[in-house]
């Protein structure tokens, strides 16, 4: 956006200045009369078009000039529209008139005159300023990196607005003028920015966030005062933030990530030295009564006995933990297509006999989503550890079932599976549904490693699983994982 003053135009004699221009409702306007002082004072004006000429007569009037002109004179008003005259601000008054003919022709009349009322020299100041300060804004905008710098009157309309933004977006500031800015603000950001203007009106500088063009801005808002004193402007200033916001989020999922693997930290040491440290204790202690003067003391043989036991109890303990360890270690695992099919009978197969002494059910709907590409051992493990603990934990008083679903949405294979089993009090153990060693039913033989390194292998492939469960009426997981590229 450019302001321009009337170079070589010398003064317009606004006496009897006049222009006529023809329209009709199936071709353009065009001007069909400028009054011989107009054209003389204005040779560099192109008067082809109405629209061209009117925004180079008053490069400093609200766009586009001659549409709200033309409004203004078929609803009876006149207008009152700056104009730089050399090296001074004046205003200049329109009025006129609208001859309709019997057809859609139709010929509009605009005279201006010069206008210099004590309310029109106060506003003459005010317009003198604005110009000045373009100058200034202008300079600022084009080196404004991503922002925008605007203008505004109490109305919140656009009266200047320029900057680097608008050509990262392709859009012509100039459309802009004389439209209310609230109107391009939607959604939460309207009332937010609305009030935070308001506030401005009443004379206080606010800082806020706001959505424009899809991209989120910060906005800082200044109050702009009259030779009275009086606000009745507000200087806007936007600056692109959406890449910081966009690293804000990035960085706060992250801080819950560290989170979230420190506080799995603290559970594994802690679990290391406690699960390690009892059968170390036992054999520590089993070597103190061995006999060694007397190899042949028959209480020596309890202690061997002892000791296998407390050896077998930490080497299981190893191997759970190198499994844990394996899992977070592993950056590359192999990708392949899986039919969930044929994965499925697998999996039956395998757990054959404990599935036909259940009794249990299985309802398949795979039809949305049969294959995807993922880490074979890592899908095998969680219908092994889910069909598991349906069959442990099934309810007594029905036949144990569950269903299986298998569909995609825009992000994510999802796999639905549910049970009809003795569920549990997610309110109570929910946060520990998936922790290391966490048993809840005491009927059942299990170490509490399944869920764990189900919910470590989603996690490792960018997934997530959410869960639901009430006590009495089954268990349900449904898993979110990434289609993986092999």
């Amino acid at each position: 956006m450019r302001y321009t003053s009337m170079e070589g135009s010398g003064s317009i004699d606004f006496i009897n200045a006049l222009i006529t221009v023809i329209q009709t409702d199936n071709g353009p306007a065009k001007c069909l009369y400028i009054s011989e002082k107009l054209r003389e004072a204005c040779s560099h004006v192109d008067f082809s078009t109405p629209e061209t000429a009117f925004d180079q007569l008053f490069p400093l009037a609200s766009k586009p000039v001659f549409k709200t002109l033309a409004s203004a004179i078929e609803a009876g008003e006149k207008k009152v529209i700056p104009y730089r005259e050399q090296n001074r601000m004046i205003f200049v008054e329109v009025e006129g008139s609208v001859i309709r003919s019997e057809t859609t022709t139709r010929y509009l009349n605009f005279h201006f005159s010069k206008k210099d009322s004590p309310a029109m020299q106060h506003q003459e100041g005010f317009q003198r300023n604005l110009f000045e300060s373009r100058q200034l804004y202008q300079r600022i905008a084009e080196n404004f990196p991503r922002g925008t710098i605007d203008v505004l009157d109490s109305n919140f309309r656009y009266i200047y607005t320029e900057g680097t933004e608008y050509k990262e977006l392709s859009i012509d500031p100039t459309s802009l003028i004389g439209t209310c800015h609230l109107d391009l603000v939607h959604g939460d950001s309207h009332q937010a920015a609305k009030a935070n203007l308001t506030q401005v009106l009443q004379g206080e500088m606010v800082t806020y966030e706001t959505t424009l063009w899809n991209n989120y801005y910060q906005s800082n808002a200044v109050p702009l005062r009259n030779e009275e004193q009086e606000i009745d402007h507000i200087l806007l200033v936007h600056q692109n933030i959406t890449n910081a916001k966009k690293l804000e989020a990035e960085r706060e999922v992250l801080i819950k990530d560290l989170e979230s693997h420190n506080e799995e930290l603290l559970r594994f040491a802690y679990i290391v030295s406690h699960n390690l440290r009892a059968p170390i204790v036992n054999i520590s202690l089993l070597l103190d009564l061995y006999n060694e003067l007397d190899p042949s003391d028959p209480e020596n043989q309890e202690v061997i006995e002892n000791l296998k036991v407390s050896t077998n109890l930490l080497n299981a303990t190893l191997q759970d933990l190198i499994e844990v360890v394996s899992i977070k270690k592993q950056k590359i695992p192999k990708v392949e297509p899986i039919n969930f099919h044929l994965l499925l009978n697998n999996i039956e197969k395998s757990l054959f006999n404990q599935l036909k002494e259940s009794g249990i059910k299985i309802h398949k709907n795979l039809t949305a989503l049969s294959e995807m590409n993922y880490v074979y051992a890592h899908l095998e493990n969680f219908f092994m550890n889910f069909l598991t603990n349906s069959v442990k934990y099934k309810h007594p008083d029905r036949t144990p079932e569950v269903w299986i679903k298998t569909y995609k949405t825009d992000d994510y294979c999802v796999i639905e599976y549910r049970d009809n089993g003795i569920g549990l009090d997610l309110d109570r153990y929910g946060d520990r549904l998936f922790g290391l060693y966490q048993r809840f039913h005491n009927h059942v033989e299990g170490k509490g490693m399944g869920l764990y390194l189900v919910r470590e292998q989603i996690r490792a492939n960018d997934g997530k699983i959410e869960t639901r469960s009430k006590v009495g009426e089954g268990l349900a997981f449904t898993i979110y994982l990434r289609n993986l590229v092999g």
